[in-house]
């Protein structure tokens, strides 16, 4: 279905078109030097000493995990209201995810929950910053260091987040992020592990590229695979990266759009952020009554939304998660019945803002005010 107001809607201008144009004349389409800048890039963008490009997000969390040495049996904290992404990365990792509860205000991993479910068999967090709104890294990295677990950011949503006027990407032990086609900066598919150890880094482009010994082509010492990502998705990310100023200013402009409109209604409640931070503004997350209903009488006016996340981690419909089925986080699961997140992209303009702020209010008085099963908004 094409909307008339998309959730996201990626940008690709005249620039992007013309490096891979040239990228592809440059006859190099794997592993040069456009991956080898784009890496430089984003550590200099996240606050980061190495940056190791790969295929996608999923791959750098899968990655993060190997070169933390978590693994079997190891439990991992990890948000119950979280993409599968980052829950699966830990099973698949043959580790076990210890499901928290979340901050009912900015919706991210609370630390107190986390603390309280923290066991001899401990060895990790994994959290993300929800919507790109930051997490508190001071306390989180404090329950790390108190505890001696690896800290892992998904931050898959913070390019551009700020916490404490840092980079929330130069947080954590490790931190990947993802340039998929819906992310303020995109590739198309691609992703990064960023940290500060160098043999960390090290070991990360070994896994990525076969186990292929350094400076020996074709022996390979590391049992690995292939991960890496192409030099046209790196020269993407370039020009993209270098637009940073303008697609983090709109975007907090249309936060700031939504905030102000929506102040006066009780019924649409915006997920807050920590003081002393800045999101990214990957999303817009609000919470409503009959999300369900409200969501399909927006769809039906050809405005599109999401609900990030609709059931908790741990409820996930596949044999897997089926040993977490019977637990409950009470904010997450809260949370999940209400959480809609609306259209947020570069060239949303102010008067579809406008527009989905006087739709969403409409949808809400009608959902909360007419029977059960009314599903349409008036023409």
């Amino acid at each position: 279905m094409s909307y008339r107001i998309p959730w996201a809607k990626p940008y690709i201008g005249e620039e992007e078109i013309e490096v891979v144009t040239a990228t592809l004349r440059a006859g190099r389409l794997s592993m040069g030097a456009e991956v080898a800048a784009f890496e430089r890039e984003v550590a200099s963008f996240a606050g980061r000493r190495h940056a190791i490009a790969v295929s996608n997000g999923t791959v750098a969390l899968d990655l993060a995990l190997q070169i933390a040495g978590l693994g079997a049996g190891d439990e991992v904290l990890v948000s119950a209201l979280s993409y599968i992404a980052t829950t699966n990365s830990i099973l698949r990792a043959g580790a076990v995810p210890v499901f928290c509860d979340v901050d009912p205000d900015t919706l991210n991993i609370d630390p107190a929950d986390a603390a309280a479910r923290i066991t001899p068999r401990t060895r990790g967090l994994m959290a993300a910053d929800y919507c790109g709104s930051s997490l508190p890294h001071d306390r989180l990295e404090a329950l790390c260091r108190e505890h001696e677990l690896t800290m892992i950011l998904d931050g898959a949503q913070s390019m551009g987040t700020l916490f404490a006027g840092r980079p929330a990407l130069s947080h954590g032990t490790i931190a990947t992020t993802s340039f998929h086609t819906a992310k303020a900066f995109l590739c198309g598919e691609g992703g990064m592990v960023m940290c500060d150890d160098p043999e960390l880094a090290e070991r990360c482009r070994r896994l990525r590229g076969q186990g292929e010994a350094p400076g020996r082509k074709y022996v390979h010492d590391v049992f690995a695979s292939n991960h890496r990502i192409t030099e046209l998705a790196a020269a993407i990310g370039r020009v993209q990266l270098r637009r940073a100023a303008e697609v983090l200013g709109r975007r907090r402009e249309i936060l700031a759009r939504y905030d102000a409109a929506f102040a006066p209604h009780d019924l649409i409640t915006p997920v807050g952020h920590l003081p002393g931070t800045r999101p990214a503004g990957f999303s817009y997350a609000v919470r409503v009554p009959e999300r369900d209903l409200v969501a399909s009488m927006l769809d039906g006016v050809s405005i599109e939304t999401r609900s990030l996340y609709p059931v908790p981690a741990y409820r996930q419909p596949m044999a897997e998660y089926a040993p977490f089925a019977g637990e409950r986080r009470p904010h997450a699961e809260a949370a999940s019945a209400e959480v809609l997140n609306l259209p947020v992209f570069l060239e949303l303009t102010d008067a579809e803002i406008d527009d989905v702020v006087a739709t969403l209010v409409t949808a809400v008085g009608v959902a909360t005010s007419e029977p059960a099963g009314a599903s349409s908004l008036a023409a």
